[in-house]
This record gives C-alpha cells, structure tokens and sequence, in this order.
C-alpha cells in the first residue's frame, strides 16, 4: 500500500511542481498586462462559480473515492451503474446551473456585486466552465480512487498546462482583456476532459457504458454518506471562500486581486498538501477499514515529515523575497506596501502543512461530523468577523482573521485526531525540522537587502542542501522502508 501510495505520490507532486510553476508566471505575466483592477474581477468571479461547483457537486467526488474501489473489487456491473447514475445527476445539474445563472446575472451585478463594474458579463463566461470542472470532478475521483495519478498529471497537466500557457503568452501580445483568457481555460479545460474520459474508458478498467436501463437503485448507505459529505463540503466552501466573497461584494476590485495574489504566493507549498491528500485519503480509508492504525499513524507521520521537509525551503524562501516576489506582479511598487500582509498569510501556510492530512484522516476514519462541527464553527466565526474587520481594517484585518481562523482548524483536527485514534502527525524528526526553521524565518523576515536574480535559486537550493544532510538517516530509513513494503 504505502509503495503504490509513494509511487502514484510521486507523479503527483512532480505534476503539481510542473503546473504551479508555469501557472505562477503565467499568473505574473498577465496581472501585469490586464492589472490588479481586471484581475481582481476575474477572481470575483471564479469564487462565485467555484461556490456553484461545490453547490452541484453532491458531495459525489467523496463517494466514488470511498466506494468505487471495494464496489469495483466486487461487482463491477454495479459500478458501471453507479456511475452512470453520477453522470446523469451531474448533467442536469450542469444543464440547470447554466440557465439559471444566464437570467440571474444581471440581478447579481446590481444587487451584489455593486463594487465591481460590468461583472455580469465575466460572470456568465466564466460559469462556462463550470459544467466541465463538475464532471472533472467525477472523472480525477475515478482515477484516485483506483490509484492512477500518473495519468491525471500526464492528460490533465503536463499536456494542458503549456498549452494554456503557450495560448495566454501568444494572445495577450495583442489584448489585454481577461475574457480572453476565460476562454482560453475553457478549451484547454474542455480538451483535458475529452483526453481523461478517452483514457480511462478504452482500457480494461472501464466502466463507462451506455444503458437504457434506470432501475439501478443508490444503496442508502451510499446515499446518506453522499448527503452529509455534500453538507460538509457546502459548509467546508462557505467556511473557505467567505472572505474572498464578503472582500469582493464590500471593497474593490483592487483589493480583491492583491488578497488573490497573497493567497497565490503564500499558497507556493500548499498544493503539496493538497495533493497528498487526494492520494493519501483512499489509503486512509482502506487502512482504517482493516483496522490497521498501527500502520496509518506510521503512514501519517512519514508523510507529514516529507511533506513539511519539502515545504519549509519555500516557506522561508517566500518570507526572504517577499517584497521582490511581489515586484513580479506590479513593478510600480504599489503591491510591494502588502509584503508584511504576506508575511501574515504565509503563516496560515505553515499551520496547514505542519498537520500534514489531518482533514483527510478525519473525513476517512469516519469522523465526518467533527469535520462538519469544525466547518460550521469556522463559517460562523469567518462570516461574523469578517464583516466586523473588513470595515475597520480593510485588508489587513482579512489577512489576520484567515491565518487565525487556520491555526483554530488545524487545532481543533489534531485534538479529535488524538483523542478517537490515538495518533497524531508528529515524529521526532518533524519537531528538529521545526526547531531548526525558526532562526531562518526570522532572519529572513529581517533581512532587507537587494537581491539578484541568481539568489532565487541559489538560496533554495542551499536551503534545501542543508535540510537533505541534516535528515539525510532519517530520508534513507523511510526510503528503504518504503522499498521493502509489498
């Protein structure tokens, strides 16, 4: 289990290091052409259709994560009718999200969003994309659930993300309207589909088939599991997107993409996260079912040390440059004022990596409800606050409220972690690498010096030079544990 989680681990963060890398200086590259102001719209509308994609998801990547293996295992007719079932909830529901966002748009750009200028039009571009990113959705949780990473980061990134990137660099040479490149992620998102859905499909493994048969019945256990982790990840959205929707709807556009672009250049790290545990939650679930906990904490504690050994070098790279990582995105020097805002949300960063897949060990050991409590908790406290902050100060206050309500998350994770499972992320090793990293954080908070651009690198690379020698045993022993796994 852990060789194949390391393996498909593997493809996963070369992938999300390939696509966050191009997609960061594609990012820098059209910022400076379309500006803060366009962009800030643009994010406005991303988090009002990412907030209908969540809506019309129905909980059902969870489901096919959680139950497509052992139902494959056993009756694979069963899960080509589960599947196709998915497929026609997430047409209609694609189908109804179009219409009715056509007819409610005019109402949102008056009513809502009356801080952002001409929004409805963006608004019902960028909602295109929605239908496709819902059946993304069923189609990456098909191939995670079976354990095919490789193929998702070779169809869905390493194909896609240059030409998105070749497309964008070749069309803003001649325009600087961010609807273009609204279009441009619709075809490249669409083509990326068409590439993921033929792949799984003309393979053994398929279990894509057409059938006029609908009297396939959803067992009710599937049923009430999808509800509530539909409930949860409504929740979990609202607990997340809150400050970005309640920033887009009380201040404007400006201050939407400069929280956008500290989220981008703070959030450097986290999609290694965010990949371990897509890959790790299937290995939960099937560790926990079999009762082996001694072999999930092990799991946990490796992961979380690699994890965080890889993250902190960017971490404190990102603190050291701040305000030249900043200078990327707006050589007027206007956002280079926000670097101490950076500062703050680089901080909520490390909380959420520190725990490593804390969320996902909650949601697959069935502890779904103090998840859900945690969301609920967090939405309240976020959706209160922030209104309260926002009026008396503007960004800053949701720069600190973000990195509070972090650490309060993360908190709460590793107590209900600890007290039903009786296991927790940390390892000796972990608490050294901690130890160590502080003395650079506050050095580079500290440092004020003119660099140039071969320190980029440079000082990365003897970040991660000096991290590599001091674990160096510890790196060795989980390797060569990892090779002896079955």
């Amino acid at each position: 289990m852990i060789r194949l989680i390391v393996r498909q681990a593997n493809w996963g963060i070369l992938g999300s290091v390939f696509g966050f890398s191009i997609g960061f200086f594609v990012k820098i590259y059209l910022i400076d052409i379309v500006g803060i102001e366009q962009w800030g719209r643009y994010v406005s509308a991303q988090t009002f259709a990412g907030a209908m994609s969540t809506l019309l998801s129905f909980g059902i990547p969870w489901i096919i994560i959680k139950y497509i293996p052992s139902i494959l295992d056993n009756d694979i007719n069963k899960a080509q009718q589960l599947i196709r079932k998915i497929f026609r909830v997430s047409a209609f529901a694609s189908c109804l999200f179009l219409v009715l966002t056509y007819f409610l748009s005019p109402f949102l750009d008056v009513y809502v969003y009356k801080e952002i200028d001409n929004f409805s039009l963006i608004l019902l571009v960028v909602s295109i994309n929605v239908p496709i990113g819902i059946f993304m959705g069923v189609i990456t949780s098909l191939y995670r659930s079976v354990f095919r990473i490789k193929e998702i980061m070779l169809y869905g990134t390493f194909i896609i993300v240059p030409l998105r990137a070749v497309f964008t660099y070749f069309t803003f040479m001649y325009t600087d309207n961010i609807l273009y490149f609204v279009g441009i992620e619709i075809f490249t998102s669409f083509v990326s589909l068409g590439m993921l859905y033929y792949m799984f499909n003309k393979d053994a493994l398929s279990i894509f088939t057409i059938s006029k048969d609908n009297s396939f019945k959803v067992d009710s256990e599937i049923k009430k599991y999808g509800r509530k982790m539909y409930l949860n990840s409504l929740v979990s959205f609202i607990a997340g997107q809150s400050l970005s929707f309640i920033l887009s709807i009380m201040l404007p556009s400006s201050y939407i993409g400069v929280y956008s672009i500290l989220l981008t250049v703070s959030g450097v790290a986290l999609f290694l996260i965010n990949n371990l545990n897509t890959i790790f939650a299937p290995a939960i679930s099937k560790l926990y079912g079999e009762g082996k906990i001694d072999e999930l904490s092990a799991l946990f504690k490796k992961t979380t040390f690699i994890i965080n050994l890889i993250a902190f070098p960017f971490f404190i790279s990102i603190i050291i440059f701040s305000k030249d990582i900043l200078l990327l995105f707006d050589d007027t020097a206007k956002l280079v004022v926000y670097y101490p805002y950076l500062y703050i949300v680089v901080f909520a960063r490390v909380f959420r990596i520190m725990v490593g897949a804390a969320g996902s060990v909650l949601v697959m050991a069935n502890l779904e409800k103090y998840e859900l409590n945690l969301q609920y908790l967090k939405a309240v406290l976020i959706n209160v606050l922030a209104i309260i902050l926002i009026l008396e100060y503007e960004l800053l206050g949701v720069c600190v409220l973000f990195t509070i309500s972090t650490f309060i998350e993360e908190a709460y994770r590793l107590i209900v972690i600890h007290n039903k499972l009786k296991i927790n992320p940390f390892s000796k090793s972990f608490f050294l690498l901690i130890l160590l990293s502080i003395p650079f954080i506050f050095a580079g908070m500290n440092i004020d010096i003119s660099f140039k651009l071969y320190h980029f690198i440079v000082i990365p690379i003897l970040l991660y030079s000096f991290y590599t020698l001091t674990f160096f045993k510890e790196i060795k022993l989980i390797y060569f544990q990892i090779l002896k796994k079955e």
